[in-house]
């Protein structure tokens, strides 16, 4: 069985690695498709993000569809032939976190591509029955359902921000982040959407999709104190300054985000509008939503998956080299 390592920066190896042994309560899943997802790229071109440093090789990869193909003997949710997702972490369930519903956040959670933990770029591989989910029916494309995990990043950020019915939202970055909170909002019942980019193509997604407004920030203002939250998805330290001046007081920013690890924000201008800040990590209990999200946006994601590529050295190589540098690609899918 063949996997795809990420030895140093910018350089991957082809190696095989033992099959999966199926435990009484995993599955075993046959990888059809992975999504290359930002935290790879900086991985793939950096080593690093924050705290979670390369040191051994690693494989990437943590957006994931497949079919299950062997099935635990305690396993009661799934039958060979299902069509699947995986929710890339797995927690303690024993922590103080995780008893209180937020394992997002359990320090001893194993978490796909997250050094020191291995991703999906593998042809298959056992995984506990608890983290993986059934593909509805109305989803018939593997690269499509790998969609579901930063769909789960943008509903999980709306489920912290708690959108109020009529309420209007700014999203700072119109990547596959920003068009899954705008998904999110919307279904949360927000009446008005602008989102903000420095670029045309990824702004007129963004209005494909369903945005209200699209604004870009390199020739356009933003109003003044004109939304009721925000969602910050670039990691970049102008938004935060952009959203100290749009939001309302009183309002709210979810920081979803990632940029560098020491930021730059206007911290008096959110004390003395009292903006409420609300970092938002990864997801938790949030796949399901996720998955009906994506089928029910179907027809307005597909067209995001702008290149899929082969699975294998080299179609891994041309997949990264894509995210990272194409500026045509807004989601490069691999297929198996």
């Amino acid at each position: 069985m063949k996997a795809i390592y990420l030895d140093k920066i910018r350089t991957f190896s082809e190696r095989e690695v033992p099959d999966p042994v199926c435990q009484e309560y995993q599955v075993v899943v046959q990888m059809k498709a992975v999504g290359v997802c930002g935290s790879d790229v900086h991985y793939w071109k950096n080593g690093r993000i924050g705290q979670f440093v390369v040191k051994e090789p690693l494989i990437l990869g943590h957006e994931s569809a497949g079919i299950v193909t062997e099935v635990g003997s305690k396993v009661t949710k799934f039958s060979a032939g299902d069509r699947v997702v995986m929710e890339p972490g797995i927690p303690c369930m024993k922590c103080r976190h995780c008893l209180e519903g937020r394992y997002n956040l359990c320090q001893n959670i194993v978490f796909f591509a997250t050094p020191p933990d291995d991703g999906v770029l593998i042809e298959s591989m056992a995984y506990d029955e608890n983290f993986v989910f059934k593909i509805p029916d109305e989803i018939s494309d593997f690269g499509l359902a790998t969609m579901s995990e930063p769909m789960s990043v943008g509903v999980f950020a709306t489920e912290r921000i708690m959108p109020r019915l009529g309420e209007r939202a700014v999203i700072f970055g119109a990547g596959i982040i920003g068009i899954t909170c705008l998904i999110a909002a919307r279904a949360a019942g927000c009446k008005y959407i602008t989102v903000a980019d420095i670029r045309d193509d990824r702004l007129a997604w963004a209005k494909e999709v369903g945005a209200d407004q699209v604004i870009n920030t390199m020739r356009d203002s933003l109003p003044d104190n004109a939304f009721d939250f925000g969602y910050e998805a670039t990691g970049a330290d102008a938004c935060y300054s952009l959203a100290a001046k749009c939001i309302r007081p009183g309002g709210r920013l979810a920081m979803i985000g990632m940029g560098p690890e020491i930021q730059k924000v206007p911290i008096v201008d959110y004390v003395c509008k009292e903006i409420t800040i609300l970092p938002s990590f990864r997801y938790a209990n949030t796949y399901p939503k996720a998955l009906q999200l994506v089928a029910d946006y179907k027809e307005k994601l597909l067209p995001l998956i702008t290149h899929r590529i082969p699975f294998s050295l080299e179609g891994v190589e041309k997949a990264f080299l894509a995210a990272s540098e194409d500026e045509s690609a807004v989601k490069v899918v691999i297929e198996f």
